[in-house]
């Protein structure tokens, strides 16, 4: 890497994190209020109880300028105040609208379908929000780029086309969740909901898109889209998925079902495939301290191969999750 490559790097790494740190308005309908740092999961009720440090293993980027050494995504060992944050909403609808799910006392009920609107509602803002950052630091490396290489500001360019398209598809479902948590019209977005009876320290929340091989063009003016929930919950772990009725929704129709299993293989590689698909995600401390280095290392490998593939199929490193779930669930699996 040359001095001008390098320095081009460097201000990329500078863009970036101004980019994570930047303020932006609050993304509720009608509010041009500051936004504050808000979280998709709340560190008092979810992420605090499995994380008695306050730290917690998240998938992240590592810094820009280490990319061409390395592969760009890590777990790394976080604060709880930067798992899962973004500048989403201001003072007055962070406290007062969320307040359903994140009580002073007691538990949430999260089959409630406000709930899960309001949970999902969260989690689609944050990937909007993390669409414009992306997008922006692209930009400024199709306007400024020195590269030479051929096709380089062609291929840029086109990433730029797709992540836009991805967020006006995002603004259809932050749309949706409007409906339901300002006009109590739920009927844009239903949930598959799970609770399986022991805990996994495993945290994922991303707008999931399959292609299952039809085309991309249908009667509708938006694409099909899960709306992945999943979190550890007072002994219990919680997965909901929403999604729209208008399409076939043939992944979540698959991988439903196996996190029900009583093989920890099959749940294993269940929530492995979610990991693939969802790049935000992170670990507790004690459910990463049993896997295996070498499984986290070929996740590394292969999420570098299969993380932007949206096909239904993917090669994944199915066992991750295998140790840790062999010693959770109940024991009646082995007899079966």
């Amino acid at each position: 890497m040359d001095q001008q490559q390098r320095q081009f790097f460097l201000d990329l790494q500078s863009l970036y994190k101004q980019a994570k740190k930047a303020r932006s308005v609050c993304h509720c309908p009608n509010c041009n209020s500051t936004a504050i740092f808000s979280h998709v999961f709340s560190r008092k009720h979810i992420l605090q109880p499995f994380c008695p440090q306050s730290k917690i293993y998240l998938f992240e980027p590592r810094e820009l300028i280490s990319i061409a050494e390395d592969d760009m995504l890590h777990y790394y060992y976080r604060g709880l105040k930067d798992a899962f944050g973004f500048h989403g909403f201001c003072s007055e609808h962070d406290n007062k609208l969320f307040a359903e799910i994140e009580p002073s006392s007691g538990f949430v009920d999260w089959q409630n379908m406000r709930n899960q609107y309001l949970l999902s509602y969260r989690n689609v803002c944050r990937e909007a929000y993390a669409n414009r950052a992306v997008h922006d630091l692209l930009r400024h490396q199709l306007l400024f780029s020195v590269s030479n290489y051929p096709n380089y500001h062609w291929n840029i360019a086109c990433i730029l086309s797709q992540i836009d398209y991805s967020y006006a598809n995002l603004i259809f479902y932050k749309e949706f969740l409007e409906k339901g948590i300002f006009e109590n019209d739920y009927t844009n977005i239903s949930f598959k909901y799970i609770e399986l009876p022991y805990q996994l320290d495993v945290c994922v929340a991303a707008p999931i898109c399959v292609h299952d091989g039809r085309s991309a063009y249908c009667k509708y003016d938006y694409q099909e889209v899960n709306i992945v929930n999943v979190f550890p919950y007072y002994g219990k772990t919680i997965i909901f998925i929403g999604y729209s009725e208008n399409f076939e929704n043939k992944w979540m129709n698959k991988i439903v079902p196996s996190f029900t299993s009583p093989y920890p293989h099959i749940v294993s590689a269940a929530f492995a495939d979610l990991l693939y698909r969802a790049e935000l995600n992170a670990i507790g401390p004690d459910t990463f301290s049993k896997i295996e280095k070498d499984l986290i290392d070929a996740y590394y490998l292969t999420y570098r191969e299969q993380g932007n593939c949206f096909d239904m199929e993917l090669d994944t490193v199915k066992n991750l999750f295998f140790q840790p779930l062999k010693e959770i669930m109940p024991d009646t699996w082995k007899t079966l």
